[in-house]
């Protein structure tokens, strides 16, 4: 991260403490910085999580829905984390308004006791990720808890968001930008990617959106979104949510160890968990890989747009071939009559 993009979300955070009761001179320790600028800090003998939002990635009204919608898995039993509010009694604050870094939404939540992520993207995708197929197992089931603990709760989305549905998926207009704008897909790739999308659009439109197929869900299931913590997994950061088939977290849960050489196992540990929790049919099985490689291409369409920074490159080095792989054993398989 550039000295000066920290430097504007460390004033922000100060910023943001004193609406929480908290000391703008605590210390702030760098956890992440993706979308988000994230900071672990401790204040009145308790470990927080401060987020520093991306400006203008979401508005206030699409902010609230999100933290709704974590408050109502919460009262579900789910494993997420815990928000705390303002002095005022708000979800969040806006700070910045005054400064040249613009209004920031700012968030705070208990930080979670844990032993680190569930895994890395990197290390899946090179195969030298160490899991065991039990771990998997419990992130079925997670997942699982998050889709019935939804439809239980009866919650429904006060704002729209940028859903993960078919426009979405496959276009025209894709929620992280088109896949094909990608320079490295070139020649008899892109030719497969651009059939395999309408394989795609064909397979998700006879697959349908009803109710047990399709609602809010996370939309951010990777690796790096789920914590190990002495009670289980804990999921973490919603900034994707929307609405969306439940298959896509699935999808996006196993995306990165498609590469690995346990792939096929974890996979079919993944599904053991979630099915153990909420039954799958032959639908449901039969559209997972047209919503695999749907997840992919949203990695790609979302590096386009993100070339010279490390983590667009390496999806467009690294990935991309994984993804065209997806596109070709796709294409490769017959369609439904």
């Amino acid at each position: 991260m550039p000295n000066a993009e920290l430097a504007a979300g460390i004033a922000l955070a100060r910023a943001a403490l004193p609406h929480y009761g908290i000391s703008p001179d605590t210390e702030l320790s760098l956890l992440k910085h993706r979308e988000n600028i994230v900071f672990a800090l401790r204040a009145n003998d308790t470990n927080y999580v401060l987020r520093v939002h991306r400006r203008g990635y979401h508005s206030d009204a699409e902010l609230s829905c999100e933290l709704e919608f974590v408050r109502a898995l919460e009262g579900e039993g789910v494993a997420v984390p815990s928000f705390v509010q303002t002095a005022d009694g708000r979800e969040f604050c806006v700070v910045g308004g005054d400064t040249a870094a613009g209004p920031h939404q700012v968030d705070l939540q208990l930080r979670l006791e844990n032993y680190g992520n569930f895994g890395n993207e990197h290390t899946a995708v090179d195969g030298t990720a160490e899991l065991d197929p039990a771990d998997f197992v419990q992130l079925g089931r997670l997942a699982a808890e998050v889709h019935a603990a939804s439809e239980r709760s009866g919650y429904r989305m006060s704002v729209p968001r940028d859903d993960w549905d078919l426009e979405g998926l496959v276009g025209p207009n894709f929620a992280w930008g088109d896949p094909l704008r990608i320079a490295e897909l070139a020649g008899e790739d892109r030719e497969t990617v651009i059939a395999a999308l309408d394989r795609v659009r064909a397979m998700l439109l006879d697959y349908g959106t009803p109710a047990h197929r399709f609602g809010p869900i996370h939309a951010d299931l990777t690796p790096e979104n789920v914590l190990r913590t002495p009670a289980g997994l804990v999921l973490i950061d919603f900034d994707d949510f929307a609405a969306g088939w439940h298959l896509f977290d699935l999808a996006t849960a196993v995306f990165f160890f498609t590469p690995h050489p346990r792939a096929a196992e974890y996979r079919a540990a993944l599904f053991s968990g979630y099915e153990a929790v909420r039954p799958l049919d032959a639908a449901d099985h039969a559209a997972f890989p047209a919503i695999l490689l749907a997840r992919g291409l949203t990695y790609l369409g979302w590096a386009a747009d993100r070339r010279g920074e490390a983590t667009p490159e390496w999806l467009a080095t690294d990935v991309l071939p994984h993804v065209v792989g997806l596109a070709r054993g796709l294409l490769a398989t017959p369609a439904a009559t």
